[in-house]
Order: structure tokens, then C-alpha cells, then sequence
């Protein structure tokens, strides 16, 4: 029987909101003068990175990544082994990042997050218009976070388009078998051990 692929509703949102906001955070993502435009151009990054990994054919597999820690392997090298730089993995970032950028939001303004019925009425929505073809499904993406006015858009409108692209996002993986909720998860925990800002300038 095929495993029942799940999206995050509000009560987890706001936790792994914070989550990934502290991890990136603490990694040094997060400088006092950064802004909206840079952080949302690493979800861009993000997505170019999924659409390269589909081109070299790598996938991964969380049966392969639990196999290896049952044969004692430590995280990090299980992780990489098994689901670093797999088109999963890279799903999971853009998550992440949204998810990070939803926590640094929340932590300078108070927010409401979406209701669950709000979320779950957009991810039906975005099964329906995404899910036929992976290249342009994440250009659809990138064009519809292209009309985002970042110099009118108040922090609540943000909140709110960040929730949407999320649940497009799951549409997205959730089309192609990906579990995201446990890709996120298993990212979140490998990136903990990756060093500051993962080895890179910025």
C-alpha cells in the first residue's frame, strides 16, 4: 500500500517556521542587514538546483537512507550517501528556505498563519494546476514570484504568499512521490551538522 504523502498545517507550520529560522539563523543566513529580495532568490536557487538534479537522473531513497543507519552508519554520512544533492533533497531546501523565511518574518512582526482549511484549499488548488511537468511547473513558480511587490507588500501579505508557494511547493513533490514532510525533516536534521553558512561565502 502506497504511503499517504501529507501536507503541514498550521500548527506545525509555525514550529518548523521557527525551526528553520534558528537553524539557518545560528548557520549565519540571517545578517542584521539582509532583505526580502535576497533570501527569496535562494528559493530561486533552490529550484534550479531540483531541475538540475532531475537532468543527472539522481534521485534518492529514505529506505536506502534508513537502511545505512541500521547498519550503524552516523547521519551526516548516511545523508549524504543515500540523499544529498537528490532531486528530494533539493525540494526539501526550497521548503526550508520558505519555511526560514517565514520564521524571520514571524519573528519581527506578529503574524496569523493560515487556518488549515485555507492551506489545504490551496494545495488542492495547486495539485490541480501544477504536477504535468516538472521544468515548468517551477518556471510557473518563479513567474508568479516575479509580481510580488516587495516595496508595498506589508508583512502579513508576505506571511501569506510564503504559506502558498509552500503548499505549491508540496503539490509540486507530492506529484512526483516525493515525502516531502519526511524530506524536510531529514534536511533539517543533516543541515544541523553542516558547518557555518554549509561551507559557503554567503
Amino acid at each position: 500500500m502506497e504511503k499517504e504523502l501529507k501536507i503541514i498545517l498550521k500548527e506545525e507550520l509555525e514550529v518548523l517556521s521557527k525551526q528553520a529560522y534558528e537553524s539557518a539563523k545560528n548557520k549565519g543566513f540571517y545578517p542584521k542587514d539582509v532583505n526580502t529580495a535576497f533570501l527569496l532568490m535562494f528559493i530561486i536557487v533552490e529550484m534550479s538546483e531540483v531541475l538540475q538534479a532531475d537532468r543527472k537522473d539522481r534521485h534518492g531513497s529514505i529506505e536506502d537512507y534508513e537502511s545505512m543507519i541500521k547498519t550503524s552508519w552516523d547521519m551526516p554520512t548516511a545523508y549524504k550517501n543515500t540523499l544529498d544533492g537528490t532531486v528530494e533533497s533539493e525540494f526539501a531546501d526550497i521548503a526550508i528556505r520558505i519555511l526560514s523565511l517565514l520564521g524571520w518574518i514571524m519573528d519581527g512582526d506578529k503574524i496569523e498563519l493560515s487556518e488549515d482549511e485555507d492551506l489545504i484549499g490551496e494545495y488542492k488548488l495547486a495539485r490541480y494546476i501544477f504536477g504535468f511537468d516538472l521544468a515548468g511547473d517551477l518556471y510557473r513558480i518563479i513567474e508568479k514570484m516575479g509580481v510580488l511587490d516587495l516595496d508595498s507588500s506589508p508583512s502579513w501579505y508576505l506571511a501569506k504568499y510564503l504559506q502558498e508557494l509552500l503548499m505549491d511547493i508540496f503539490a509540486i513533490a507530492h506529484s512526483n512521490n516525493i515525502d516531502l514532510k519526511e524530506q524536510i525533516r531529514l534536511k533539517m536534521k543533516y543541515n544541523e551538522t553542516r558547518p557555518y553558512l554549509h561551507g559557503y561565502k554567503y
